[in-house]
């Protein structure tokens, strides 16, 4: 005669719980679920960094223009001034 092997309660559940075949069909589907939800976290996260980006980037509607109109003369005051001293140093240089 074949022998009998006796299991354990828990050994027996176990053998149970791991032939259900909806037991691995409802692990995937929680993995899936929980993947879902990371690639929407993903996706909102992308949308408001290009969102931001784009803010931030000058373009033709988000110029500003500033109002203080004593910028450009600084500008051209300082650009000028420098030249007008390097040019009577060597003026100032030919005649001597």
């Amino acid at each position: 005669m074949a022998e009998i092997h006796k299991l354990s309660v828990g050994k027996a559940l176990d053998k149970l719980r791991g032939n259900v075949p909806g037991s691995k069909n409802a692990q995937r589907d929680k993995k899936i679920d929980a993947l879902e939800e990371d690639i929407q976290r993903m996706r909102a996260t992308r949308l408001r960094l290009e969102r931001d980006q784009q803010a931030a980037e000058p373009n033709e509607r988000n110029i500003q223009v500033p109002n203080n109109k004593k910028g450009p003369r600084w500008l051209i005051l300082a650009i000028l001034v420098p030249l007008l001293l390097v040019s009577i140093i060597f003026y100032a240089a030919l005649v001597h």
